[in-house]
């Protein structure tokens, strides 16, 4: 595989967690930024004894620092399998999500947090499951499982089953899908993700619009299905069909924002700047 390069993130949370990691955290600790000075009575850790802030403490009482706490967390890519993912245009649909994985896996690794894969279709596929763990290299591991996956048509429930494999505690969630479902079952997978911070992931080929003829016999196949139809596209048709295109990414868009978070359409290949500059911006 081609190398993973870690592309930085940050939350607009305050982890839980107790594992010691690079995110501020809840809570107050022995490391991170300093927050502000108590009594040692009140933290009896003699450690943190600040002697200037003690000489200067009008009422005698020794005084200790106080830290933000830093925690991990996991990162964990929700991968749609059904066979509209399996879609070859101007590039190759699971070569992308492949690459946006190992990436994710990668900086999860470089940022000390822990990375999971949920690979789903119909159910969640137990050869794309993989639990949060932060082993050394994973990033490569999870290339090899994506690439050689084959998207099946056999719809999305494995979605509503995400939830079901992820920890207790608070996780970023990176919901990765052409989002080619009903609104119902998108809002339905949202839902139920309703404890962890989740960033959809649009996946889009400008060729399934672009690439269209503007006149002329096309056969059109539906990749969940398998069935297959003979049209005749001319101008209006091909106008209809991006117009139809560009309203339901703006659907998607406020079904996102009103739960949170402004998805991030990855159009053909991975742009990791954009991506990083996605991830930074929260």
């Amino acid at each position: 595989m081609m190398a993973a390069e870690p592309i930085p993130y940050r939350l607009r949370w305050r982890p839980a967690g107790e594992r010691a990691g690079a995110h501020p955290g809840s809570g107050e600790g022995g490391e991170g930024a300093f927050r502000r000075h108590v009594p040692l009575l009140r933290h009896p850790d003699p450690r943190r004894v600040d002697v200037r802030e003690t000489a200067r403490n009008p009422m005698g009482e020794v005084m200790v620092r106080r830290y933000s706490r830093r925690a991990a967390i996991t990162v964990a890519a929700a991968v749609d399998l059904s066979g509209s993912m399996g879609f070859a245009g101007r590039v190759d649909r699971m070569a992308v999500v492949s690459e946006l994985c190992a990436t994710l896996a990668a900086s999860a690794g470089r940022m000390g947090d822990r990375f999971c894969l949920i690979g789903c279709d119909s159910t969640v596929r137990e050869d794309l499951f993989l639990p949060p763990t932060h082993r050394r290299g994973v990033e490569a591991e999870v290339y090899d499982r994506l690439m050689t996956a084959q998207p099946r048509g056999a719809g999305t429930d494995g979605l509503a089953l995400v939830a079901g494999r992820l920890p207790a505690q608070r996780c970023l969630v990176v919901l990765i899908s052409d989002f080619l479902l009903p609104m119902e079952r998108i809002v339905a997978v949202m839902d139920g993700l309703w404890r962890h911070d989740v960033l959809p992931v649009v996946l889009h080929d400008r060729g399934e619009d672009e690439d269209l003829p503007a006149f002329g016999l096309v056969t059109l196949r539906d990749a969940e299905t398998g069935r297959r139809r003979l049209t005749l596209m001319r101008p209006a048709l091909r106008a209809e069909w991006s117009r139809r295109a560009a309203a339901r990414r703006g659907a998607l868009d406020r079904l996102f924002l009103a739960r949170g978070r402004a998805p991030f359409h990855l159009v053909d290949g991975l742009d990791r700047d954009a991506l990083a500059g996605h991830l930074l911006a929260g």
